[in-house]
């Protein structure tokens, strides 16, 4: 992003009165936080297993959280969590517990270095292909950012569902740039609840 972007976007958010942002931003700045978008090519992954990333973190997903309402015995498991920055949003909320999935052992270690500049310390990180990872019986919330193709994501679900079989919970996921929301209700207790839309962009929440 160039130097006239930054300082555009930081005018924008000094007008409409986002001083926390704003100076949220400049200590993401201050500190070099690495959030910029990766392509596949440079991290040596196959398509079919993922998608390139990108950061969803910021004010959209915010302000998503707090129609959401978030509590204290919420739990929230990031699926393709790459440099961590919808990680970094899900600090300002009170959940106990925090955690993503990535398959880039790369993005894993930038993630683990943002997150300690920023001295963020109560999120868990594995490096993993989703489509494996079990551990989600501790979760009620599940977010993805288009991470992945069809296939992995139907997996995904498979093992949510599989989850709330054997412990039985509320659990929500809060889906941005849907790609694969068929995947998502095919044989499954989740229904689209309401939607949210950033730009060309929109976040679909479902519930069981």
């Amino acid at each position: 992003m160039s130097l006239v972007t930054d300082a555009r976007n930081a005018l924008l958010l000094l007008m409409s009165g986002e001083w926390r942002e704003f100076l949220f931003r400049v200590r993401v700045h201050v500190l070099k936080i690495d959030l910029k978008n990766v392509y596949l090519d440079e991290l040596q992954l196959s398509e079919q297993r993922s998608h390139y990333y990108a950061n969803s973190g910021g004010l959209h997903l915010e302000k998503v959280l707090r129609e959401l309402k978030i509590a204290p015995s919420d739990a929230i498991l990031d699926f393709g969590s790459g440099k961590g920055g919808a990680l970094i949003a899900f600090c300002k909320f009170p959940f106990a517990k925090i955690a993503g999935v990535e398959l880039s052992p790369e993005l894993v270690d930038i993630a683990k270095e943002n997150l300690k500049k920023l001295r963020i310390g109560n999120v868990a990180m594995t490096v993993s292909d989703a489509a494996v990872f079990t551990d989600l019986d501790h979760y009620n919330y599940f977010y993805f950012f288009s991470p992945f193709p069809y296939p992995v994501m139907q997996a995904v679900m498979g093992n949510i569902k599989a989850s709330l079989l054997s412990r039985p919970r509320k659990a929500t996921i809060i889906y941005f740039n849907p790609e694969c929301h068929a995947a998502v209700v095919a044989d499954s207790p989740f229904v689209k609840v309401r939607e949210f839309h950033h730009h060309e962009l929109g976040f679909y929440i479902y519930a069981n």
